[in-house]
């Protein structure tokens, strides 16, 4: 169970690395309006990716026998493509906006819950979550076979994304006068440089699984 609980904070915290679309609204929502404005946007990813992972387990408990049969292919696939996204983040700028030009406001019950549908909408949207997290299923061997174990996986992933976006959240709060938006572009060069690390790992794998 524990074991299960691991990988699934694993895959939580990976889906949830900050460079895509929800973390360009989450951070300066988190510099402007502060951290319980950008986290009810990282909460509502957190939602998505949980809805994402029980499809991904359900769907492996059903091609079970097809992953297994094709894990080399699959972990390669996933890891060329894993890869190129760590790549394109290192090399292209992306425009984070600058703090200002988001409009400040005081966070309302009803604003919270807008940030939630926000950051769910965002996520929701970007089908490459669930071909994500299939993949990071298969590279770490989750357990597709017991519901127990399954259900531990699937929470696992939960409580990754969600703390995931609690630390980003408290970082940037608590240390909002430091931050420059070139750190922040750095932030993002080093996430893609995790990016890669894993996706090369994925790949190093399947050559192991082919010999």
């Amino acid at each position: 169970m524990l074991l299960g609980l691991i990988k699934g904070l694993i895959v939580g915290l990976v889906v949830s690395i900050p460079v895509g679309p929800l973390g360009l609204l989450c951070i300066p929502r988190t510099l402007v309006l502060g951290r319980r404005a950008g986290l009810a946007v990282g909460l509502g990813g957190t939602v998505s990716d949980t809805l994402y992972a029980a499809l991904a387990l359900f769907a492996l408990s059903f091609i079970r026998s097809f992953v297994q049969a094709n894990e080399a292919w699959i972990l390669l696939a996933g890891g060329a493509i894993i890869s190129f996204s760590g790549i394109r983040l290192l090399v292209t700028r992306h425009p984070i906006r600058h703090p200002e030009t988001v409009r400040s406001k005081a966070v309302s019950n009803a604003r919270a819950a807008e940030g939630v549908l926000n950051g769910f909408l965002i996520s929701v949207t970007n089908p490459g979550t669930l071909v994500c997290m299939l993949w990071l299923f298969t590279f770490l061997r989750v357990d597709t076979v017991h519901p127990a174990a399954m259900l531990t996986e699937w929470a696992g992933t939960a409580l990754g994304s969600a703390a995931t976006w609690t630390f980003i959240t408290w970082i940037i709060s608590t240390f909002k006068d430091r931050i420059t938006m070139g750190q922040l572009q750095i932030l993002t060069k080093v996430c893609g440089a995790a990016i890669l690390v894993i996706g090369l790992a994925s790949a190093a794998k399947s050559i192991l699984l082919f010999l």
